[in-house]
């Protein structure tokens, strides 16, 4: 699978001559709007890397990020990359956003990460942080019921790309990121998983709604889903606003066909966890509005049913986007939230709150 038809990026991307590190990548800074823009600062230049394997890794993902400056996106959107100009022994952490969200949902989390000794890469979803030439968000390149295979192959891909930026390898994700670190690790040696609120399937009524289109899918040779990508969807205006500004790059706007694929491509992460050997912490919230939590649990019991799960209680309010401070609905809980993380991290040892 071509990586740059799954990350809408153009196959012949620019070449480029800098190691990202935090001096010189996009990182999450306020804009006029009051939104989550880039900040620049001079960049190093690249004969400071002395190991030539490194230094080629390294060239992959500003190739990568290069070639997303010719795109249409959202300010905000980019991805991002925290890297060391010598490869650390911590490893590398990859961290997978939310659906219709942006890479600015890790980069508190990543800073720390770099901070504490690790590289980290937060690349762009497929489809995600698109804008039309009114420079309004574009869900159309979202991934919907016939194409949501690209969420494994995006997950290959950039866990290639990782390789050669040192090791191990950890993934970590929000939502249906969540599901794309799980998933990595069903297929790939990885040294630890952190899945924040995977979305394996949708709650209540939806998740009842998907289940019976899936059913459908088998007699009508998948036109059951197909058709979903005509239901227009949202998340409200609140969102739709947050958008429109820049405050929340991402899509308020979509089609219940991306929502569909989405969980389908949670269902199959949630048959095949039985295939993740590394050790997971998950982190889950009783005020979850996406995320259904019994299937959370049918593949926690199913990778062996002894590893972490953190879990916010209902009375908390913790919300289902978790990991970034704009999304928590004042609760305040990220700064735990991330010393938890790494504390897991760090030490392999799984926390339990349930």
């Amino acid at each position: 699978m071509n990586i740059a038809r799954i990350a809408n990026v153009p196959t012949t991307p620019t070449p480029v001559k800098v190691v990202p590190t935090p001096q010189s990548i996009l990182t999450s800074g306020p804009t006029r709007s009051g939104g989550l823009g880039p900040t620049r600062t001079p960049p190093v230049d690249v004969r400071v890397v002395a190991d030539p394997g490194y230094a080629a890794a390294i060239a992959k993902w500003q190739a990568w990020q290069a070639a997303e400056k010719q795109l249409p996106l959202q300010t905000g959107s980019e991805t991002r990359t925290y890297i060391h100009p010598e490869k650390p022994a911590k490893g590398t952490l990859i961290m997978y956003h939310g659906y219709t969200a942006g890479t600015w949902q890790f980069d508190l989390l990543a800073k720390q990460a770099y901070n504490d000794g690790y590289n980290v890469v937060i690349p762009r979803l497929p489809g995600h942080g698109m804008k039309d030439a009114k420079g309004v968000e574009d869900p159309s390149k979202l991934l919907t019921a016939k194409d949501w295979q690209q969420y494994e192959s995006f997950g290959d891909q950039t866990y290639a790309m990782a390789q050669g930026l040192g090791g191990p390898i950890s993934t970590l994700g929000l939502s249906v990121g969540g599901n794309i670190a799980m998933s990595v690790a069903e297929r790939h040696p990885v040294g630890k998983v952190v899945a924040y609120a995977p979305f394996l399937k949708p709650i209540g009524i939806g998740g009842k709604i998907a289940d019976v289109v899936h059913v459908l899918d088998k007699f009508t040779f998948g036109l059951a889903g197909r058709a979903l990508a005509l239901v227009p969807w949202g998340w409200g205006k609140e969102t739709e606003a947050e958008t429109a500004s820049g405050k929340r790059p991402g899509h308020s706007k979509f089609s219940l066909g991306t929502l569909y694929g989405a969980a389908e491509f949670g269902r199959r992460v949630t048959g095949d966890a039985a295939k993740i050997k590394a050790p997971i912490e998950y982190f889950t919230t009783g005020a979850d509005d996406a995320a259904d939590e019994g299937t959370i649990h049918k593949a926690f019991l199913a990778e062996g049913g002894d590893d972490g799960w953190y879990h916010y209680p209902t009375a908390e309010g913790v919300p289902h986007p978790m990991v970034h401070p704009q999304e928590d609905k004042g609760k305040g809980q990220t700064p735990e939230l991330y010393k938890l993380t790494m504390q897991f991290l760090d030490s392999g040892k799984v926390i339990n709150r349930n």
